[in-house]
């Protein structure tokens, strides 16, 4: 079974794991890690992880993913995923604001 992911917003969206790992593809960049097939590997982790679940929040599959890349050798891969996180949470809230 494939579960729903709830967004921010409350609409609920199918869970995609390419969204995953294009997140942390990303990171990588951002952080120059070139080890896409690492990045496949967390996403694939955090998927297994989500499955057989109906619903899934999306912050609880941010934090999934913050932990396993906690876990692995890439520290600041962890680190910019992580901070892009939570630019994004001040910009939201900024918007909100406005």
């Amino acid at each position: 079974m494939t579960p729903h992911v709830m967004k921010r917003d409350g609409c609920k969206v199918p869970f995609k794991s390419e969204r995953i790992k294009e997140a942390i593809l990303r990171a990588a960049k951002a952080a120059e890690v070139d080890d896409a097939d690492y990045c496949a590997t967390v996403a694939a982790v955090v998927s297994e992880q989500m499955q057989g679940r109906n619903q899934v929040d999306i912050n609880e599959i941010q934090t999934a993913v913050e932990n396993q890349l906690m876990s692995g050798p890439y520290k600041q891969l962890a680190r910019a995923y992580i901070e892009y996180r939570h630019d994004r949470d001040i910009e939201r809230e900024k918007n909100a604001v406005a």
